[in-house]
């Protein structure tokens, strides 16, 4: 699907101690899909798999200069967005962005509004404006899950129906293609890509168990398989299929208080 030898990924997003989640864990997905990587956090967290105690954002200044520093010595040609925490690292974020979009391929952003522990990772309500106004118009592909589209577009999600009209509220907003992640039944749970030309949901059977840190490997991954080449569908899919095959095997390779995929 085309030479990547010279892709370096880049993952602007929280940073999680134990790896299970946020920039750590983007890295180390970039590497298992045989891709080159880096980071720049944007929080530091104070958790374990199983509890989050606090967060705090990292200085606007250590943010715009590591971001500087990034870009001037390496080819970054796909940024996957993670926890972001303050409207003014979301508006330096958006700067990079735009500064820089005529060289990147793919920017994909997963609105990590709640961590999986149901702490709140947003500072204030000008968050969703400023996220709104300096980053989506330069996003690619936005990965909200369901209570995150929610917030996103104001809107309620009360049936499955409702998600394509969620994401054409999305779409208004930049990003040109939307995934929303986590449609749950009784039995089994939807993923649902939204394109200007069509709507693909896929469902697996339910696993019942609990997680850490699947958000951000989808993301990753979604980025990884685009970078690839591959079409936004077949990214799609393939991320899914991936995805899917860490979380059955999860059960027996458990670390941590929840299970954690890839420690």
């Amino acid at each position: 699907m085309g030479r990547t030898l010279n892709m370096f990924l880049l993952s602007i997003a929280g940073l999680d101690p134990t790896g299970g989640a946020g920039v750590l864990l983007d890295v180390k997905v970039f590497s298992l899909l045989g891709l080159k990587g880096g980071g720049v956090p944007t929080t530091l967290t104070l958790q374990n798999t199983s509890v989050f105690e606090n967060w705090k954002p990292v200085e606007p200044f250590y943010l715009k200069k590591a971001l500087e520093l990034v870009f001037s010595d390496l080819a970054v040609k796909g940024i996957k967005i993670g926890m972001i925490g303050t409207p003014e690292n979301a508006e330096i974020i958006g700067f990079f962005l735009k500064k820089y979009k005529k060289n990147l391929k793919w920017v994909v952003f997963d609105p990590v509004i709640n961590a999986s522990l149901n702490y709140p990772l947003f500072t204030s309500e000008e968050f969703f404006s400023t996220l709104k106004k300096e980053l989506l118009p330069w996003t690619d592909v936005i990965t909200p899950n369901v209570s995150e589209a929610f917030f996103l577009s104001e809107e309620q999600v009360k049936e499955k129906k409702d998600l394509k009209k969620i994401a054409k509220i999305l779409e208004k907003l930049g990003p040109k293609y939307i995934i929303i992640k986590g449609w749950e039944t009784s039995l089994f749970i939807f993923d649902f890509l939204y394109t200007s030309e069509e709507f693909v949901f896929l469902k697996r059977k339910k696993i019942n168990l609990q997680f850490h840190g699947t958000g951000c490997a989808f993301s990753s991954a979604l980025l990884s398989f685009l970078i690839k080449n591959f079409t936004i569908k077949e990214a799609f899919k393939k991320t899914k299929n991936w995805l899917y095959l860490y979380l059955q095997k999860g059960e027996k390779s458990r670390t941590g208080g929840k299970l954690c995929l890839f420690l």
